[in-house]
């Protein structure tokens, strides 16, 4: 009788540590459903790629993002000429870097070094050039714009 509840006992325990560790372990987006600015990035030497599906902007908003990390002046260079953001001059980056904080542009889903016509058809990204990043918000339409946007604001 004893081993019975004992046995029991350990399968319930067994039962509440693997649905803990399905909780608090990452969950993993397949390749497939990952955007196309993260799949060029992914594998891009120098480049740390992240995608993170249905971020959540506010209470009432969520996003899929795809962030991106220059390790390397180069891998930098290539991603500000791909996002057409103007590359700064050696002589004024010092000054930049330190007392920028964040800039707002809308990209095509299609085309980024563009801006679509269509303000629907458009992605808002986010770069910081103090830390080498870009953050591309994945949006659909206007309130989702004007809530990353809001979001990043009282951030700074």
């Amino acid at each position: 009788m004893k081993r019975s509840w004992l046995i029991t006992i350990l399968f319930c325990l067994l039962l509440l540590g693997g649905g803990g560790a399905v909780l608090i372990l990452p969950q993993v987006v397949p390749f497939s459903q990952c955007s196309d600015v993260y799949k060029r990035y992914a594998k891009m030497d120098g480049v740390d790629a992240t995608f993170i599906k249905d971020y959540k902007v506010n209470d009432t908003v969520f996003v899929d993002v795809t962030l991106l990390e220059a390790k390397t002046d180069s891998a930098w260079n290539v991603i500000l000429n791909d996002f057409n953001m103007p590359v700064i001059p050696e002589e004024y980056r010092e000054l930049v870097e330190e007392n920028s904080s964040i800039e707002f542009n809308l990209i095509s889903k299609e085309d980024p070094k563009k801006i679509d016509e269509d303000i629907d058809n458009n992605d808002v990204l986010v770069l910081s050039r103090q830390k080498h990043s870009v953050c591309v918000f994945h949006t659909n339409n206007k309130l989702q714009r004007n809530a990353i946007v809001r979001n990043k604001l009282d951030e700074i």
